[in-house]
């Protein structure tokens, strides 16, 4: 074993399944694949990478790199349930994450242009809402005297 390569530890308890640390590792040694309304998230044991991209990116400090003094094993893998969109069905993000953010995110702007939870909406139908409301503002803009 290098002298550089250090041990990846992840707190499961803490980990929302949000694909910060997939996102901004840059030797990919964290990798995600969603499968069934499933997300399964693999973590690495060793890493030899210089830099600690990961430990920064987590938004709920899940992960940490320590000295590997000893062989780690497997790496750890987590698997996560999807919350699917309350319009069209589709698979949309960890239920984790989901409780994360609406913890994180103030109340008042947790409701799209219709009033609905927009962090239960995916992409394409928070933006479906969005130009429906706008269409109507202008209907209503056009015919107002």
């Amino acid at each position: 074993m290098a002298g550089n390569e250090r041990q990846l530890q992840v707190l499961a308890e803490r980990c929302i399944g949000c694909r910060a640390c997939a996102t901004v590792c840059p030797a990919g040694l964290i990798t995600l694949a969603d499968s069934d309304h499933r997300r399964t998230v693999r973590f690495v044991a060793v890493c030899a990478e210089e830099c600690d991209r990961c430990v920064a990116a987590c938004p709920t400090q899940a992960i940490h790199l320590v000295s590997a003094a000893a062989p780690a094993g497997e790496g750890t893998v987590l698997d996560f349930a999807l919350a699917v969109c309350e319009d069209c069905g589709a698979p949309l993000a960890p239920v984790e994450m989901l409780a994360h953010l609406r913890a994180a995110v103030p109340v008042q702007v947790q409701a799209d242009a219709e009033g609905r939870d927009w962090l239960a909406l995916c992409p394409a139908c928070r933006q479906l809402g969005e130009a429906r409301q706008m269409a109507r503002e202008a209907l209503l803009t056009r015919w107002s005297p």
